[in-house]
């Protein structure tokens, strides 16, 4: 998939499948080891600000769904798709605070009494590193909010589809992925309701853009 707006180019596994819809063209994976999409190097610095965004349909009715990460070490730096667990399913934006990757240092924002399966939804995450905080924002609006003092940045690639947990491959997505923007900034809160518009000022260029006509 050719990127839009900077340099990274991001290739298809052999189950991963490029289609249309109405607005645009979308990534279809299929939940199983060998339906993601990788770029060859990462897109931003996850120890700074950032903010990525896409449109996302999850199908599965269970488990930890990731969309977007970035990494392939030991961890993720950051991921945003869906959570399941302690019987509660929810939107989440995930931040490694260590390179071990534990549980215990990570951070996340995540929605609360939203739907996350089969339903179109907008997924935005920004990380402030000068106001520390993560935020998630589900179709414009804020989700969840979290304090972070730092963050922890690891080389591997952006990933489409799954995520890096203790030393494996995790949560693959099951569904659709489309209109994936990433911004080397935070967005505020006005800025992200506009991108849901589709109304975000031109001038405010992202670093990376696929799946975005």
């Amino acid at each position: 998939m050719r990127d839009r707006s900077g340099q990274v180019n991001i290739a298809l596994s052999p189950d991963a499948v490029l289609g249309k819809v109405d607005n645009g063209n979308v990534l279809r994976l299929r939940s199983n080891g060998n339906s993601y999409a990788q770029a060859a190097e990462p897109v931003v610095d996850a120890s700074k600000s950032f903010t990525v965004s896409a449109w996302v349909y999850n199908e599965a009715e269970g488990g930890s769904r990731f969309a977007i990460s970035q990494g392939d070490g030991t961890s993720y730096s950051f991921e945003l798709g869906r959570e399941d667990g302690n019987g509660k399913k929810s939107w989440v934006f995930r931040m490694q605070t260590d390179e071990k990757g534990a549980a215990s240092t990570a951070v996340a924002a995540t929605s609360d009494g939203l739907n996350t399966v089969r339903t179109w939804a907008l997924l935005t995450g920004v990380y402030d590193a000068q106001g520390k905080t993560l935020t998630l924002y589900v179709d414009g609006k804020e989700a969840g909010r979290a304090p972070v003092a730092a963050t922890w940045s690891g080389q591997g690639p952006l990933q489409l589809g799954r995520s890096r947990h203790h030393g494996i491959w995790s949560g693959p997505w099951a569904g659709v992925i489309g209109h994936v923007l990433v911004w080397d900034k935070p967005l505020t809160a006005d800025q992200v309701l506009a991108l849901k518009g589709g109304k975000l000022d031109k001038e405010i260029k992202p670093v990376g853009s696929w799946l975005v006509g």
